[in-house]
């Protein structure tokens, strides 16, 4: 069973989506995090900021584990989406590279609960993490 790492770049109370192109198999079109297959013997960590590098041009200087996501209930037979919160990175701003993707964009939260995504567990996940972000945050 091949396992996925997928990096939800935070920046402020926006979260970095790319849109899946029109030639992927699974989830064409639809909003997805950054991310993909961890290569066999390859560490989750290490496949983590490959996947971002080779996806967007970043590198991840810090990374929380927020969750472990099935595409549905049968974990027997569906590969596991570890979700990390990448909070700081290198390489200034994301940029579209290879053609996985068709395009990129910051989402507020009003904004994640409107959009299509490629796994609907994405929304609730990375929506608890921006309210932890805040509420973690002390009084300016």
């Amino acid at each position: 069973m091949a396992e996925i790492v997928c990096a939800a770049f935070i920046k402020q109370d926006q979260v970095l989506f790319v849109r899946r192109a029109p030639h992927r198999k699974w989830g064409a079109g639809l909003w997805d995090l950054v991310g993909g297959h961890v290569d066999k013997g390859e560490a989750i960590d290490v496949a983590l900021v490959r996947e971002c590098l080779e996806e967007v041009g970043l590198t991840p200087l810090a990374f929380n584990h927020l969750a472990t996501r099935f595409e549905d209930d049968d974990r027997d037979r569906k590969s596991p989406f570890h979700i990390y919160a990448i909070p700081t990175w290198a390489g200034g701003s994301p940029k579209l590279l290879g053609t996985e993707h068709s395009e990129l964009a910051w989402f507020k939260p009003a904004e994640i609960a409107e959009i299509d995504l490629a796994l609907d567990e994405y929304r609730n996940v990375v929506m608890q993490a921006l309210s932890s972000q805040y509420q973690t945050r002390s009084p300016s």
